[in-house]
This record gives structure tokens, sequence and C-alpha cells, in this order.
């Protein structure tokens, strides 16, 4: 173990929240997000726009709102449900809610992979700078978290955009997506700008485990023993240090986020219920319904006929 942390059995996150480098990272972060911005609305950002059938079995995962991917360099290959779409350097993807996909990253000799990921949910907003954490699979080199009021705005523009690109769309709707992606853009760069000097920053662990969660969530196998590992410590260290800094137990925090996805997709997507209790992790409908109902008082069924969202067409 790690003499300097006795929780640490690597050197994977440890000196990943150490590194003297962290502040350069966050600087290139801001940068990147910068050009990225200027160039939208400059007019000259291509923005991509993935469609196929939300969360349907099958590999990798998904988020239920939409997630941003700006490419810095190499090439990220997305595999989606009905194909493969490459993302190339300088070029951004939007990824609409509920579409599964996983990633494999590219890099040229001179042109290491890197690209920048955005995601908000409620009022919280995560951006970090991934790069190529062993052949062909990507890994946080630097991440940040914010609780702010932008992340609400960021993910309404985002979720907009990703509406507006599911089917052929004229020249007007192809602005008026760099147009919102834009503004998400800047809405990120407020958000990391605007701190408050007087609440201490959350560990790097503790958003690093949010953010693995979030990814892991419809993993019936997801577990505090199989984030310890990824992580590099014990799943002793990384439960205290957990409910240390959030005051919850990280089981309970696993159990209540797969509660608010499910609540989401009873009310936004028309899955059915065992399909619901998949996409949350669930191997046994029966049990899935059971703890829904614990927590909110009423079956699935129930809760989705008093808060289906009724979407309107842009």
């Amino acid at each position: 173990m790690n003499s300097k942390n006795p929780g640490c059995t690597t050197s994977t996150l440890c000196t990943a929240t150490l590194a003297p480098s962290a502040a350069q990272d966050a600087l290139a972060m801001r940068q990147h997000l910068g050009d990225f911005l200027q160039r939208a609305m400059a007019g000259s950002l291509v923005v991509r726009l993935p469609g196929g059938a939300p969360v349907e079995r099958g590999e990798g995962h998904f988020h239920v709102g939409p997630e941003l991917f700006l490419q810095t360099a190499g090439w990220t290959d997305f595999r989606l449900p009905h194909g493969t779409l490459t993302l190339g350097p300088g070029e951004a993807l939007l990824m609409p809610p509920q579409l599964r996909h996983a990633e494999q990253v590219r890099a040229a000799p001179a042109q290491p992979f890197a690209n920048l990921v955005v995601y908000a949910e409620a009022h919280a907003l995560t951006c970090h700078l991934a790069f190529e954490v062993r052949t062909g699979k990507p890994g946080i080199r630097h991440l940040e978290r914010r609780q702010h009021l932008q992340a609400r705005h960021i993910h309404d523009w985002l979720a907009d955009a990703a509406r507006l690109g599911q089917n052929e769309h004229p020249e007007w709707a192809t602005l008026q997506i760099r147009a919102l992606v834009a503004a998400a853009t800047a809405g990120v760069l407020r958000a990391l700008a605007d701190v408050d000097p007087h609440t201490a920053p959350e560990s790097a662990w503790v958003t690093k485990v949010r953010v693995l969660v979030q990814n892991q969530l419809g993993d019936a196998d997801l577990s505090v023993r199989g984030l310890a590992q990824q992580c590099g410590c014990t799943a002793d260290y990384l439960s205290h240090l957990f409910r240390q800094q959030t005051q919850e137990a990280l089981v309970a925090y696993i159990n209540r986020m797969r509660m608010a996805r499910a609540a989401r997709l009873l009310a936004e997507s028309a899955l059915a219920i065992k399909e619901v209790a998949w996409a949350c992790g669930y191997a046994h409908p029966s049990y899935f319904i059971h703890s829904f109902r614990a927590q909110y008082g009423q079956t699935p069924k129930a809760y989705r006929q008093g808060h289906a969202v009724v979407k309107s067409a842009l």
C-alpha cells in the first residue's frame, strides 16, 4: 500500500489527485472549451448528431441526459446500436439522451488522443479532459464538478439541440443546433469560473466515483468493491472516504442514483417496466418494483401515470 495514503493499493487515482500538472490540465481544459466556443460562434464548428433507438440492450452505457464530446486530438470511434461513428479532431458530437454507446479511441504518432466530455443534470455539471489510458480505452486525465444553476440550462440547451437533430433538418436547424452548443459551452466556462470561496471543493476521489457510478448504473454487477478496484484503493477506504465527504454511504448513493434514473425513464420514455429495471441495473423486475415502491411510495406503473412528460416538437 501507499505509505502516504494507506487506502491506496495503486497510484491510479492517488497520483491523479496530487499531480503537479493538475493546474496545467485545468488551464488546458478551459482553453479547449474557449476554442470550441469561438469556432461555434464563427459558424465553423462541425456538430455530429448520432441517431438510433434509445436504451437498446447491448455494448456500452447510456445517460438519461445529453452528453457533449469535444474532440481536441486523435479520434473517437463510437459504437452505436445501428452502426459506428468516428469523431475527428476539432469536431463536436452531441450524444442524445438514452442512446447506448461504447467508445474506442485512436491516436497517431504525432497526435495523441484527447477530448473533453461535458455532462449536466439537475444542478450538477461535470467536465473532464480525457486521454488514452491504455490502447483504445479512454480515461479521465482531469475532472471538475460544479453545483451550479448553469447546469440546468446546459442540460436543456443540449437536449433541445439533440431533439433538433433527430430527423432530417433544414439549414436553419443546423444553425440553431450550433448556437445551442455554443450557449452550452459558454455555460460550462461560466460555471467553472464561478467558484464559491466559502465552499470547500469536492475531493477528486469523490468526483471521480460519481462519474464512474453514472457510467455504470446499468450494470447489475456495479459494487463498491468494483469501484474501489477502478480507483486503485480498498473498498473499505473508498466507503469511508465517500461517507466522510458526502455524509452518505456509497451503497446508498448508488441505489439513490438508480432510483433517480428509473424515475426519469418512467416519466420520459416508453420503455416497459422490465426494461427500465434492466436499464437501472436490476436483474429482477420484481426486486426493482419493490425498491421503487419503498423509495417513492408507489409502483413504477403508478408513478409513470402521474409523471409522464409530454414532449413538444421543436
